[in-house]
């Protein structure tokens, strides 16, 4: 276990250096649009975007680099992520920030491709499943760093530490001594085969897509539109739901019917937003509500790819690429609903969204528990996962 994390260290390096920019990036670009006076339907379209440029990377990326290799597309990839970064804070222009927040989503999906082919080059079989909880843990940690530098950047010269980061995050990828990885997988899904092995895991996979793309897009400048400068801290508190979630809620849907523990988590979360409605506002109860949030939508796409690998017959990495398109379209169509809603004049009603999104996952839930039995005689160890690329997917013990 230790050759494995010694010959994986300038990876890990490069993730961890890239993440703290990309967190910082996340939070503070939301921030930023709001400063400068544009309404949460215009900050929606650009978060939207990056999650559209995200999915089409995903197709485009492996192409490029079977033409020229790993390292000269990780190194474009972050030039092209540190122009885009620049070109936002110099053009507050919609078209502009719609078209490099696009390009910004494309490129970041040819860094975690690359980053996550070598993982798996440099995994044993035998340790498959720790590298990939580590790449998680690992990824959650340092975008969780990264908002603790949102109080310390300002609003309007942010852009130029996240630019540091993501330049400094070429240097131990290219340094590297280890041979470049084979190359990827191509990206495979079908939609059919997945809803066929999990009517519930393809649905909830985007349901967690729609809540976290919300939260991303829109989540800090809403919650510092009710409590001051709160808006990084609450999305570090929802990260950290997600490390501390995915584990034992993962274990305890080894142990019963994985559908009743996402059952569950859509349960507590609708609770919690109730809750937190009938409360005074406050920083506390917004950072609760966001790590009960963060705890329940990150590991709810984790067991949606469960449920449907102890159904896959062969087609894991079929299925799992069609359950990360879900979970994409989903983090597309959050932030745009929500914006469409706003000019429509429904303005605060952010976390009823996000309490209707989880009603419905869980009203589908609870039908097809009542239509379908699902004997636990056959379950697969659960594996948490990160909402990347197929490359991660290629990592997972599971996909052998």
């Amino acid at each position: 276990m230790t050759s494995t994390i010694r010959s994986l260290f300038s990876v890990f390096l490069s993730l961890t250096i890239l993440l703290v920019g990309h967190g910082l990036q996340q939070t503070l670009l939301p921030l930023y649009a709001q400063s400068i006076g544009w309404s949460p339907a215009e900050i929606g379209l650009t978060g939207s975007a990056y999650f559209i440029g995200f999915i089409l990377g995903c197709y485009g990326m492996p192409v490029l680099i079977r033409r020229v290799g790993h390292i000269r597309v990780f190194t474009v990839c972050s030039a092209l992520a540190i122009v885009a970064v620049l070109t936002l804070e110099k053009w507050q222009l919609l078209g502009v920030w719609i078209l490099t927040r696009g390009v910004t989503g494309a490129s970041f999906a040819g860094l975690y491709t690359v980053l996550e082919s070598w993982l798996n080059e440099e995994s044993p079989n035998e340790s498959r499943g720790f590298v990939l909880s580590l790449y998680g843990f690992v990824s959650l940690a340092a975008m969780s760093l990264g908002q603790l530098l949102v109080s310390e950047a300002e609003i309007d010269g942010g852009a130029s530490l996240v630019a540091v980061a993501f330049g400094l995050a070429i240097l131990p990828v290219a340094l590297t001594t280890s041979p470049q990885p084979q190359v990827p997988s191509e990206f495979k899904l079908s939609l059919k085969a997945a809803y066929r092995a999990s009517q519930v895991g393809l649905i909830l996979a985007g349901v967690s897509g729609f809540i976290m793309g919300l939260v991303w897009s829109n989540g800090a400048v809403y919650v510092n539109s009710l409590n001051g400068d709160a808006g990084a801290n609450f999305i570090a508190a929802t990260l950290l739901g997600g490390m501390c979630c995915q584990l034992p809620v993962g274990r305890l849907s080894d142990q019963i019917d994985r559908r009743w523990v996402l059952l569950g988590l859509g349960v507590i979360a609708i609770f919690a937003i109730a809750v937190w409605v009938l409360l005074p506002v406050s920083a506390a109860s917004l950072y609760v509500l966001g790590f009960v949030v963060g705890g329940t939508a990150m590991p709810m796409y984790s067991l949606a790819i469960a449920h449907a690998n102890d159904n896959a017959d062969g087609k894991f990495l079929v299925i799992s690429g069609a359950m990360l398109v879900s979970n994409g379209f989903g983090a597309t169509g959050g932030p745009l609903l929500y914006g469409g809603l706003n000019v429509a004049g429904f303005s605060d009603i952010y976390f009823v969204i996000i309490g209707a999104v989880y009603l419905l996952g869980v009203c589908w839930t609870v039908f097809r528990l009542s239509v379908h039995d699902a004997p636990g005689d056959y379950y697969e160890p659960f594996q948490p996962m990160t909402k990347t690329t197929l490359s991660a997917v290629d990592l997972d013990p599971r996909s052998d």
